[in-house]
């Protein structure tokens, strides 16, 4: 999954979408790494000195990054930002650095990780996967369902209870921390029968993998392209493509409350 990563996130989005040299995607890439130890850090302790590093730098780069576009526009995605705050848009500059911070931040996390949630249910459904390599216009609407049933972002938010309840038949006790997944309506079976079955003729809508309303992934368009094209390709170039271990069992990491995929061994023939 590094590799494959790698390639998807740095290339596609780092050198594509905001013209990135070799040491400035070092740097994104660097906190993309790091960014799964700022969930460990437990109540009273301090960021690693290396995470505080990588933290830093990725800010500082974000500001000469700004200043670099405002003297010279470039046909990039952030200096169509830019110039959104320059001509008098809504956004303010705290703002203006926050989306680009997500976009070249949290973006590399997102996408690396929706693409192995989606690998791993292509090559674990053959029947699937050799239906989408003899008509590769199926693929859209299958990573709707990859992206439904396992973009693997179980981001979650802590809440405490205010009074004793009771959801689901599980008793919450006032003062409880409850960490509910925004993910967790994909799982809805009242709008998707069967929601633990992969189908890549489904065709879900409304899926909340991105987020919604105010909180709408700004780079949902350009992560499901990536990711869109990144499978079409490799079904392509490599149909025979499997996974190389029948008794392979994956293993995740990243942040608390999300499952990156750590590897997944694969055979071109």
């Amino acid at each position: 999954m590094k590799d494959y990563g790698a390639h998807l996130v740095v290339d596609a989005l780092l050198t594509a979408m905001v013209a990135m040299d070799e040491r400035r995607k070092a740097v994104f890439s660097a906190f993309h790494d790091l960014i799964p130890g700022t969930t460990y850090v437990k109540p009273g302790e301090s960021w690693s000195p290396e995470l505080r590093r990588a933290f830093d730098r990725t800010m500082d780069e974000i500001r000469v990054i700004i200043d670099e576009r405002r003297v010279s526009r470039r046909p990039d995605f952030i200096s169509d930002l830019v110039n959104a705050r320059d001509a008098g848009d809504k956004l303010n500059d705290r703002e203006l650095f926050d989306q680009i911070f997500g976009i070249c931040g949290a973006s590399l996390s997102a996408t690396s990780r929706a693409a192995g949630g989606a690998l791993y249910l292509l090559y674990t459904h053959d029947d699937q996967r050799e239906q989408l390599i003899r008509d590769p216009g199926l693929i859209p609407d299958a990573i709707e369902e990859c992206l439904r049933l396992g973009s693997n972002g179980y981001f979650t938010f802590p809440r405490i209870t205010t009074r004793d309840t009771e959801v689901g038949g599980t008793r919450i006790p006032k003062g409880m921390v409850v960490r509910p997944s925004p993910l967790a309506p994909n799982y809805d079976a009242d709008v998707f029968p069967d929601p633990l079955r992969f189908d890549i003729h489904r065709k879900p809508k409304r899926i909340l993998s991105f987020g919604a309303g105010p909180h709408h992934c700004i780079g949902n368009i350009l992560g499901r392209t990536t990711i869109t094209i990144a499978i079409t390709r490799l079904l392509a170039c490599f149909p025979k493509a499997h996974i190389s271990d029948p008794n392979f069992t994956p293993v995740y990491g990243g942040s608390v409350g999300e499952l990156r995929l750590q590897s997944l061994p694969m055979r071109t023939q």
